[in-house]
């Protein structure tokens, strides 16, 4: 089974531009994430995102095409959609899917995989690197106390997973089609049932992740849960169904919890970006709304010139010399690269004896 290194990170990968970060250059970031609307189909009681309002916006199809080669010229490797809301409720979406594909981009989605219909593997599944359901139970009664969607979203997500593989194996395609569980007290007892359940339809992994508190979210983890009592699981997924199931369980994430980062600033922002549905471009999406995070609007200047514009000098300033890195979220998505440019930024002593 292939090691996505998805408890870990990738810079490894990309040795020149990290020198060249490291030579003081303006690089362009690696990543994009992007969200297609703000609205959302389900109210999960985890959700990192809440404080955003489930706001009603779809993001500019056409504006978001217009800076694709832009973002292809200046070396954008993968764009995911996600963010604020379900994906796939703006009806755009495998176009943008399609054509992020065409210019040479990586690309990726996040979902709840309810409207993951027939005809949406059909535009698009064979454009994807991979595709992760956020599916956070093994039952129909906790996945509906978890996600408050409608009735019978669990099983028809489990039956659109069903089609989706069969038709990628019908039609050899390679996306990498991956389930992933937020472990929280309400769905403990179902980790190895969920399991059981993605084994038989055959998707390629699960993916086992911690709650982690957002800055800004009205949800809050329970206290008295201890992430500690559950490490061993990992052994018993893996026993269980390494033969038929690849398993994700992030562990290492698990153990930082709550403990003090190895890093006084946040040095990852230069390898990605985040783009609103509303077009607006972000330095971090724990900080969404916050002006002082907030690099530019697609709509008024295009990729290049937000990247290079002095209001994304201004947020990196801000982030170097006035942001208390203890205030961002316990676990974020540049945790682990921030450990490891925070290495490369301050080496300690004999670095040269390998």
């Amino acid at each position: 089974m292939v090691d996505y290194r998805i408890d870990s990170h990738k810079l490894i990968y990309h040795p020149q531009r990290v020198a060249d970060w490291l030579a003081g250059e303006n690089i362009y970031p690696l990543y994009v994430e992007v969200a297609p609307t703000g609205s959302c189909n389900h109210r999960c009681i985890f959700c990192a995102l809440d404080y955003t309002g489930y706001k009603p916006n779809f993001l500019d199809k056409d504006i978001f095409l217009k800076n694709l080669p832009i973002m292809a010229q200046k070396g954008v490797k993968s764009i995911m959609f996600a963010g604020e809301g379900e994906p796939l409720l703006h009806k755009g979406t495998p176009e943008l899917v399609n054509k992020t594909k065409e210019h040479g981009i990586d690309v990726a989605m996040t979902t709840n995989g309810v409207l993951f219909t027939s005809e949406v593997v059909k535009k698009c599944l064979a454009d994807f690197s991979w595709v992760r359901f956020s599916l956070n139970a093994g039952s129909s009664a906790t996945y509906n106390t978890i996600h408050r969607g409608k009735p019978g979203d669990f099983e028809r997500v489990l039956e659109n997973l069903k089609f989706i593989v069969a038709y990628k194996k019908e039609n050899n395609i390679t996306t990498t089609l991956g389930a992933q569980l937020l472990l929280i007290p309400e769905n403990q007892h179902e980790v190895i049932m969920l399991a059981e359940q993605l084994a038989d339809i055959g998707v390629d992994y699960f993916s086992v992740k911690p709650f982690s508190q957002h800055p800004s979210s009205l949800c809050q983890g329970d206290a008295n849960f201890n992430y500690q009592d559950f490490i061993s699981l990992e052994k018993e997924l893996k026993e269980r169904f390494s033969k038929r199931l690849g398993i994700a369980f992030r562990a290492n994430a698990m153990t930082k919890l709550q403990a003090a980062k190895p890093y006084s600033t946040c040095w990852g922002l230069p390898y990605w970006a985040y783009i609103d549905a509303t077009s607006k471009m972000w330095a971090c999406s724990a900080h969404l709304g916050k002006p002082e995070f907030c690099y530019g609007d697609l709509h008024q200047m295009d990729f290049s010139e937000i990247w290079e514009g002095e209001q994304r000098k201004a947020v990196l300033q801000y982030v170097k010399e006035q942001l208390d890195i203890k205030e961002c979220r316990e676990i974020c998505r540049l945790d682990e690269i921030n450990i490891y440019l925070n290495e490369l930024k301050n080496p300690g002593a004999h670095v040269n004896f390998i």
